[in-house]
């Protein structure tokens, strides 16, 4: 009995040595890596390197630009020293790249966006083309509904004007018409009226904004053969639904139950 309890004596004490142990390491590490590091270093973001401590007043915005270079956890340490870095990027992609163009993306049921860039040459050759018109003329986005036709620049279902502030490279754009299509030319409008396009974008389709009303099940029978030959090794159903001798672990066909178009299908009008 005496042999016992020494015995579980000594294994409590040396769990509790075990765990003083493992958090000595656990909070000595990150201060011996910190100290044995030179001052530089500690702020650089070198690979796998800590990242720079931000200060109180950064905001939102630079939380998430420096995000994009966290690599995960450092392999060999504790889950809580985590943070590898690598090198920021020392260019930045350019602000334009000399061409006139205009791009369209469907953004949800009701809404689109649209990015552009026009060169400084277009639009001195669309003031000279206006001539004493261009005084005052306003750069727009004029959207056009071009659902289940060829657009052709004047034969749209509707269209509306979007009126831009100076400066502008995007704009998000309220269609307000899901599952139609849609184009959109930015250009000159004048006092008068007259709107002399610059570019015209590609055409895109708002999604559904509700589940598709179509519930008809289509059945198709998939049997095996060489080169689409259909092999028939035994009495075989010419449709899943119809009864054969492969039957589920039920003992019924796959099909025997009311089909999801009978149960589903839209009310008679």
């Amino acid at each position: 009995m005496i042999g016992t309890a020494l015995e579980s004596g000594l294994g409590l004490v040396g769990g509790w040595v075990s765990c003083a142990a493992g958090l000595l390491r656990r909070l000595g590490g990150p201060l011996a890596s910190s100290a044995g590091r030179p001052a530089a270093d500690t702020e650089g973001s070198r690979p796998g390197a800590d990242p720079p401590q931000r200060s109180a007043a950064s905001g939102p915005q630079d939380e998430v630009e420096g995000a994009k270079y966290y690599l995960g956890p450092a392999a060999g340490r504790a889950p809580r020293v985590l943070e590898t870095v690598v090198d920021r990027e020392t260019a930045e992609l350019p602000r334009s790249y000399g061409r006139d163009r205009i791009v369209l993306l469907p953004r949800d049921p009701w809404w689109t966006f649209t990015y552009w860039e026009i060169t400084p040459t277009t639009r001195v050759q669309a003031l000279r083309v206006l001539g004493a018109e261009g005084e005052g003329a306003r750069e727009v986005l004029r959207v056009y509904d071009v659902t289940f036709i060829t657009f052709t620049g004047d034969n749209a279902w509707l269209s509306f004007d979007v009126e831009l502030p100076p400066g502008a490279g995007h704009w998000y754009l309220n269609v307000g018409r899901p599952a139609a299509s849609f184009c959109v030319e930015i250009g000159l409008r004048t006092r008068a009226g007259r709107f002399l396009p610059l570019a015209r974008s590609n055409v895109v389709t708002t999604p559904r904004s509700a589940p598709s009303p179509d519930t008809t099940v289509r059945w198709v029978d998939l049997r095996r053969g060489p080169e689409g030959a259909v092999e028939s090794p035994g009495p075989a159903a010419a449709h899943l639904g119809e009864p054969s001798a492969d039957r589920g672990a039920c003992g019924t066909s796959p099909g025997s139950g009311p089909r999801s178009s009978d149960v589903h299908a839209p009310p008679a009008r």
